[in-house]
This record gives C-alpha cells, sequence and structure tokens, in this order.
C-alpha cells in the first residue's frame, strides 16, 4: 500500500509541475494553439496563462508573444512551433534557467532577468543546433533545409546603458559567435555554423512576418 500511494504522490506532483504557470500570451493573431505533452490543444488567446512543456503552434495566419515571468519575450510568427522546455525562476534574486526549443518557423526573443544575471542560463535549442544566450536580443528562422540565426542588438554603444548582446550558435561540429548586431550564421544538416555575415537583409523580412498583418482599410 505505501508503494501505491507513494506512486500517487508522484504522478500528482509531476503533473503539479507540469501545469506550472511559466508566463502568459500577448498580441495574439490568428489561431494559435498550446498542448502540454499528451494533452488536447487548447486555443490560445492574449492574456491566457502558459505553463511548462507547452507546445506553442501557430498556423498560416498566426502570431504571438510569450511573456515570461522573468521578463523574457519570445516572439513567433505563421507556421512556427515553440516549446518552454524549461523554466526555473526566483524573483528575489533572478537567478533560475530557460529553456526553449523552436522545432519549426520565424521567431525572436529578448533576454529577461534571468539571463541578465547569468547568460548561460539560458539557451534556445533547434532541431540542428543550439543558441547560447550573453544577454540581448536575436531572431531565426527553422526549416527543413536548416536554421539561421541573427544578432538583433543591442549594440556596443546603445542608449539604453546595457552590455553588448551576443550569442553563440554551435552544433556538434563547430560553433559561432555573433557579437555585431545585423550579422547572422546558418546551419545545415550536419555542417557547422558558417562564419557570421551581414544578414540586415534577412533580419528585415523576419520582422515583417513577426508583425501583425494590417487591418483592411489601413
Amino acid at each position: 500500500m505505501r508503494s501505491i500511494a507513494l506512486l500517487l504522490v508522484l504522478a500528482l506532483t509531476s503533473d503539479a509541475f507540469a501545469q506550472a504557470k511559466i508566463g502568459a500570451a500577448a498580441a495574439v493573431a490568428g489561431r494559435v494553439q498550446a498542448a502540454s505533452t499528451g494533452a488536447v490543444g487548447r486555443i490560445v488567446s492574449s492574456g491566457q496563462p502558459l505553463f511548462l512543456n507547452d507546445k506553442v503552434t501557430t498556423d498560416a495566419s498566426g502570431r504571438l508573444q510569450i511573456m515570461l515571468l522573468d521578463e523574457t519575450i519570445f516572439t513567433i510568427g505563421p507556421n512556427s512551433d515553440l516549446t518552454l522546455d524549461e523554466f526555473v525562476y526566483d524573483p528575489n534574486t533572478s537567478a533560475g534557467k530557460v529553456t526553449a526549443r523552436v522545432t519549426k518557423g520565424v521567431f525572436r526573443f529578448v533576454t529577461g532577468k534571468i539571463a541578465r544575471k547569468q547568460p548561460a542560463s539560458m539557451k534556445v535549442n533547434m532541431p540542428v543546433g543550439t543558441i547560447g544566450i550573453r544577454g540581448t536580443m536575436a531572431a531565426g528562422t527553422v526549416g527543413p533545409d536548416g536554421s539561421t540565426v541573427i544578432l538583433l542588438g543591442p549594440g556596443a554603444d546603445n542608449n539604453a546603458g546595457e552590455g553588448p548582446g551576443a550569442v553563440s550558435v554551435s552544433n556538434q561540429n563547430g560553433s559561432q559567435d555573433l557579437s555585431q548586431p545585423g550579422y547572422g550564421t546558418t546551419i545545415s544538416g550536419s555542417a557547422p555554423p558558417t562564419p557570421p555575415t551581414d544578414m540586415s537583409g534577412e533580419a528585415a523580412k523576419i520582422a515583417a512576418q513577426l508583425e501583425p498583418e494590417p487591418s483592411k482599410g489601413e
């Protein structure tokens, strides 16, 4: 009986942990769904909570911001998938850990208090590589032919008094550091990330996909 009771307690604890609120949806447009592992998907609208292990998906016109409790903000565009794999946060010290996984589509993120305190505590995984954070804004795309990651800022001489942003993009065969805003790298298959190149034009295209479509008559 004691073993059965222990298993029941562990199951209830695991379920409660999986349902821990870690943020909320904002600026939702189009059709957006969220579902934890093995659960039925639910339609997401602005202001609704998001939970640990939620996989957030958008349709061809879907967009939203995912605002985590430490002020980290993910924005995903149409036909995109993002899973919130790990989130631990102590608001008293700003310590914690953030791990997200983008499996397809278009994304952008702005780091929050956790990464500002300890940049190594945040990472974004993709099918072909990982983005390591050093306090910044970055954007990218994930598709069947590979992934692109572009550093957006802040630059070294920003007006906000923040340290310059940077990311490290890596896979099992190599890594590249991005420290200049507008520069990016691509990963295709098992090849190492390409050397940083100016991708300002690609960054503008990504930004356009993440913005809401104008209303009729505008």
